[in-house]
């Protein structure tokens, strides 16, 4: 079996590289990112072998190695997902249980360049205690089970969370530990960036005092193995061996028991049946029109759909990662940053417009078939997302100044805010008629990929944000400006306002005008699966 589903994933990987070119481009990007960064961590392993003192080298790598699984575990909920090439419910119809299906699964996820970036440098781990007989052989035992715990917690946590999110009992609970998972990840980044003064003693007992701390935590209980054994602590490193096979095991049973009820659920939950009620606020809010029709459509979507809600969660860590950091901070000139920490999610959260129709699917094929305008479909897409992230940015603003105090910078605060986030939505709608991409169906794993591989979603981003910073430029110095000379504050506001509807009604109705011209591509284009 563990044959089959390697050759499955091999084969299914090599299909989609010829089928898409994002895949294509994404592998061959990621492939030399990640060759670079391999060849960075092994020449430094190689290092602290040749010059550093083993007492110092230790730390370094279970820091590091510490580090590293846990990354597997941020990247997997926030940033990258994880890769469903080989999709678990596909076995549905076929006599094989969750437990012969798993060990195949596990070396099917690793084949990829995160598991094959990962397995080298755990590798090169063993030069780095090739200092003793006793300490080289902790390090061969500890790799392969170190290396599948990167998996299985990654795997396993992606799994739970889109279970959470797909209950919309719990979905406010998830959304909160996201966003409050990376603030708490940028706050240990603040607080390592703060070190850069400190003397050499205090560098080496900070270090030795992290690395002890993370030798006693889930994510480095195997990595500090052969540390452990270096220093002849062996009862210490039996414990922390035993720890880390339970937690492996853990997560391989945890595993197992979603694997098992996915392969007799194989059709992917829609979300909760409601009855429509009529006569809702929200639906009295939207004008009684085809655009009012697509915003409370899309708008059900943002409240119900684990992808919007992963989403949501992502673009609201920024703010919150800069104010915990900011407060972290003891300089009291970090006040006026946490003011302005809201400006952050009325930028990227507003480019999450250009994505939008690629969640669709094909259910886009309702707008095409009904005539609908492609004006109507931007518009309608602006009236969900400024009703459901409207009160999130004006709540955020008023936390960042209540926060910080500065109640004197409101007129800048605001212009910023109301101004990007309104050229964000502009953008966002020309950005996201010009390409689509098959995203993850409807009631699938929020933290799992699309057939492209991530690549046109991250390309999306950087030039929908990089459009929107650079048209609201003139607004930014206007802002910069207003600290020399107040009254432009006033005008900086006017500027937003009047700006960012200029830029919203161009985008919508230039973004409106490509997506008539090119429905049946966009069709296309967003239904497109890997198989």
């Amino acid at each position: 079996m563990v044959a089959i589903v390697v050759r499955l994933k091999l084969t299914l990987l090599k299909n989609s590289l010829r089928r898409s070119i994002w895949r294509t481009v994404g592998m061959i990007i990621g492939g030399v990112y990640g060759l670079g960064l391999v060849a960075a961590a092994i020449f430094g392993i190689v290092a602290l072998r040749l010059w550093a003192p083993a007492d110092i080298a230790a730390d370094v790598l279970v820091l590091a190695f510490a580090m590293l699984t846990g990354g597997w575990l941020f990247f997997s909920l926030l940033v990258f997902g994880v890769d469903e090439t080989v999709d678990p419910a596909k076995f549905a119809l076929l006599p094989v249980r969750a437990g012969e299906l798993q060990p195949g699964l596990l070396i099917a996820g690793l084949i990829g360049i995160p598991g094959v970036a990962t397995t080298l440098v755990a590798l090169a781990m063993i030069i780095g205690y090739a200092r003793d007989p006793a300490s080289i052989i902790a390090a061969v035992v500890v790799v392969p089970f170190g290396v599948a715990s990167c998996f299985l917690l990654a795997r396993t946590a992606t799994t739970v969370f889109a279970r959470v999110l797909s209950s919309r009992r719990f979905r406010d609970l998830a959304f909160v530990l996201l966003a409050v998972l990376g603030a708490g990840s940028a706050v240990l980044g603040n607080l390592s960036g703060g070190l850069a003064g400190a003397s050499l003693d205090q560098l080496r007992a900070i270090l030795g005092d992290s690395a002890e701390v993370a030798g006693w935590l889930p994510v480095g209980w195997l990595w500090s193995v052969p540390a452990e054994v270096g220093r002849g602590g062996y009862a210490v490193a039996v414990i922390k061996l035993l720890l880390g096979l339970a937690m492996i095991i853990g997560l391989w049973l945890v595993w197992r028991h979603f694997l098992a009820q996915r392969l007799v659920e194989p059709i992917e939950g829609g979300g909760e049946a409601r009855k429509v009620k009529q006569g809702r606020l929200v639906e009295r809010l939207y004008p009684a029109t085809p655009a009012g029709g697509v915003g409370f459509r899309t708008l059900i979507y943002w409240r119900r759909d684990p992808r919007y809600i992963a989403g949501i969660a992502g673009f609201l860590i920024l703010p919150l990662a800069l104010i915990a950091t900011q407060i972290a901070n003891p300089n009291a000139g970090s006040r006026p940053l946490i003011a302005f920490a809201p400006v952050l999610l009325g930028l990227f959260v507003s480019v999450s417009l250009a994505q939008d129709l690629s969640y669709d699917g094909s259910a886009i094929w309702l707008h095409i078939s009904s005539g609908l305008s492609g004006a109507d479909d931007r518009a309608g897409r602006v009236y969900s997302g400024l009703t459901l992230l409207g009160p999130l940015l004006l709540a955020v603003t008023v936390i960042s100044l209540a926060i910080s105090g500065q109640w004197h910078l409101t007129s800048q605060v605001l212009a910023l805010v109301v101004g990007l986030t309104l050229i964000g939505f502009g953008v966002g709608s020309f950005v996201g008629a010009l390409w689509q991409w098959p995203a993850p169906p409807p009631g699938s794993s929020p933290f799992q990929k699309g057939n492209s591989g991530g690549l046109p979603a991250l390309l999306s981003f950087l030039v929908s944000s990089g459009l929107s910073i650079g048209l609201g430029l003139p607004l930014i110095a206007l802002v910069v400006a207003s600290f020399w000379v107040g009254w432009l504050a006033a005008v900086a506001l006017v500027v937003g306002i009047v700006g960012g509807l200029v830029v919203l009604r161009y985008g919508i109705r230039l973004g409106g005008r490509r997506l008539e011209r090119r429905w049946p591509e966009v069709m296309a284009a967003v239904s497109e699966r890997a198989g």
